[in-house]
């Protein structure tokens, strides 16, 4: 004779091993890097799929081409030639825009913004990208300065980007 025990012990045992199945377990492939410069969203391409090494040999910002492409930092990196792709993958922290790709005067006020790829300037040879136009002009009448508040703002705000690292 069954007993109504048994049965319960069944049932919770179906209704485990049902949990254990369908329980959203993290998976090795989804565990990735933290980024070291904000990316697309959608595209999943930092700098927005422009090529960070162009500010420095084209003295522009030039999108990259499919299939132009490098891993690093968490993030899929875009180029417009093997010369560039190559120079970055020996050197990315030379070519990664400084604090992210975060607009630099708003971090100085303590403010978290994206830079946008096309309003960019050179700094003692680091890309810094600003949100708009006027940012960067308001930046550049003391750069020094606000470079300087910026490196204070970005220690404590850095590590709370979900994200970025130092760069």
């Amino acid at each position: 004779m069954k007993t109504g025990t048994g049965r319960f012990g069944r049932v919770f045992a179906i209704v485990i091993a049902a949990l254990l199945v369908w329980a959203p377990w993290p998976q090795a492939s989804t565990v990735q890097a933290a980024p070291s410069v904000w990316h697309d969203q959608v595209t999943g391409f930092a700098l927005g799929g422009f090529d960070p090494v162009a500010y420095h040999t084209h003295n522009k910002p030039s999108p990259g081409s499919e299939g132009l492409e490098h891993r690093w930092g968490g993030a899929v990196w875009q180029f417009i030639s093997v010369g560039n792709r190559d120079a970055f993958a020996a050197h990315p922290q030379i070519y990664v825009p400084r604090f992210a790709g975060y607009d630099a005067l708003a971090l100085s006020k303590g403010l978290t913004v994206r830079g946008n790829p096309v309003v960019w300037a050179m700094y003692k040879a680091r890309v810094y990208l600003f949100q708009d136009f006027e940012s960067m002009r308001t930046w550049r009448r003391t750069q020094e300065k606000i470079t300087e508040l910026a490196q204070e703002k970005w220690k404590k705000l850095g590590g709370d980007i979900p994200g970025t690292s130092e760069w």
